[in-house]
C-alpha cells in the first residue's frame, strides 16, 4: 500500500466518522465558556446542561429519523406545546390514573406525525412547506384548547415531579432516559429492517422502489416514529417546567435541526448517526447555557443557532463532495492495486 492509499484511507474514515470532530468541539466549548464564566465549570451547572440535553436529544433523534429520509420535520416544536398541554391537562382530569396517562402526549404526537407523513409521503409535498404549514396548526390548535390559561404545577399529581425530578443509582432520571431513547433509536436504525430501509430511502430514492422498498411508506413510518417520540419529549418538557402554556417550546424546531446538522446527520439524507444528532443536542445545551452565563442576549442565541446550521451544512457539503472524490478514485484504481 502507497503512502497516497494510506493518506486516502484516512481521510476517509476521518470524513465518515465525525463524532469525534463534534466531541473536540464540544470540548473546546467547555474550555471557553470555562475561561469566560467561572460558574460554568461546576457540578450544579453541568446537571443543567446534561438535565436539558436530555429533552433535547429525544427531539434530535426523532428530528434525526425524518432527516435520514431526505425530508425535514419544522413542526417538533409545535407537537410538543400541543401533546404538552392536552397530556397534562388529562393527567389534570384524571390524577389517579397514575403513569400510563403518560401515553396520552406520546399518541398525540404519533397522531400528528400521522398527518405529516400523509401530506409527504402518500400527497407528495414537499417536507418544509408541509411542516411549516402544521407547525402554525399545531401551535393553534394548543392555544384553542388551552383558552387562555395555563397548567400550574399545584393542578398535578406528585408522580409527575418525581418522573423527571427521580434518580437511580446517583444519576437522574431523565438522563438516563434520553441516554436510552438514543441508544435504542441508534440500535433500531442500525439493526432491524425498517432502520436499513430508512438509510436506503435516504440514500438513493429513487433507486429504493427497484430493490422492493415503498418510499412513501418508509418516509410515512419515518414522521410518525418522529411524531411520537417528539411527544414523548412533550411530556417531559412539560413536566419540568413550572407552568404548562401553549407557547411551550418556541424555537425547538430551529434547536433540534441546529443538533441533528451538527451531529453530522448529511441533510442530503441518508448517512449520519443517531449518536451523532444526540452529541448535536447536547453541544447546543451547552451553547445556550454559556451564552446565558456569559450574559448573551436572545438575539445572539439565535444568531448561534443560524451560524451553526449554515456552518454545519457547508461542513457536509464540503464532506459529501469529499467523498465522492475518494470513492471515485477507489473504483478507478487498479484491480491489483493495495
Amino acid at each position: 500500500m502507497t503512502a497516497k492509499d494510506r493518506s486516502d484511507r484516512f481521510v476517509f474514515a476521518a470524513l465518515t466518522g465525525r463524532l469525534l470532530g463534534v466531541a473536540v468541539f464540544l470540548l473546546l466549548l467547555c474550555i471557553g465558556f470555562g475561561t469566560a464564566s467561572p460558574n460554568f465549570l461546576t457540578i450544579s451547572n453541568a446537571n443543567t446542561v446534561a438535565l436539558n440535553g436530555a429533552i433535547l436529544v429525544v427531539v434530535a433523534c426523532a428530528e434525526a429519523i425524518v432527516v435520514i429520509t431526505r425530508n425535514y420535520d419544522l413542526s417538533v416544536g409545535s407537537i410538543v406545546a400541543l401533546s404538552s398541554y392536552v397530556g397534562f391537562d388529562v393527567v389534570r382530569l384524571y390524577p389517579d390514573a397514575g403513569a400510563v396517562l403518560i401515553v396520552v402526549p406520546v399518541l398525540i404526537g404519533a397522531a400528528c406525525g400521522v398527518l405529516n407523513g400523509f401530506l409527504v409521503a402518500t400527497c407528495r409535498l414537499p417536507s418544509v412547506i408541509v411542516t411549516l404549514g402544521t407547525m402554525s396548526v399545531y401551535r393553534g390548535l394548543a392555544f384553542l384548547y388551552a383558552g387562555g390559561h395555563q397548567i400550574d404545577p399545584k393542578d398535578l399529581p406528585p408522580w409527575v415531579a418525581s418522573a423527571v425530578g427521580g434518580h437511580v443509582a446517583g444519576l437522574s432520571v431523565l438522563v438516563l432516559l434520553g441516554l436510552a431513547i438514543a441508544v435504542l433509536a441508534a440500535l433500531g436504525l442500525r439493526y432491524l429492517s425498517f432502520g436499513r430501509e430508512i438509510y436506503a430511502v435516504g440514500s438513493n430514492p429513487e433507486a429504493a422502489p427497484f430493490y422492493g422498498l415503498r418510499t412513501d411508506r418508509v418516509t410515512f413510518r419515518a414522521y410518525v416514529i418522529c411524531g411520537a417520540l417528539t411527544g414523548l419529549a412533550g411530556f417531559l418538557f412539560g413536566a419540568r417546567v413550572s407552568y404548562v402554556v401553549p407557547y411551550l417550546a418556541q424555537g425547538l424546531e430551529l434547536t433540534a435541526l441546529a443538533a441533528v446538522v451538527l451531529g453530522g446527520i448529511s441533510v442530503l439524507g441518508g448517512s449520519g448517526s443517531v449518536f451523532g444528532a444526540a452529541l448535536g443536542a447536547l453541544t447546543i445545551a451547552t451553547i445556550e447555557n454559556g451564552l446565558v452565563l456569559v450574559g448573551a442576549t436572545e438575539f445572539v442565541r439565535q444568531f448561534a443557532y443560524g451560524a451553526i446550521i449554515v456552518l454545519a451544512v457547508i461542513t457536509d457539503a464540503v464532506v459529501q463532495q469529499r467523498l465522492r472524490v475518494l470513492l471515485r478514485a477507489r473504483r478507478q484504481r487498479p484491480a491489483g492495486a493495495a
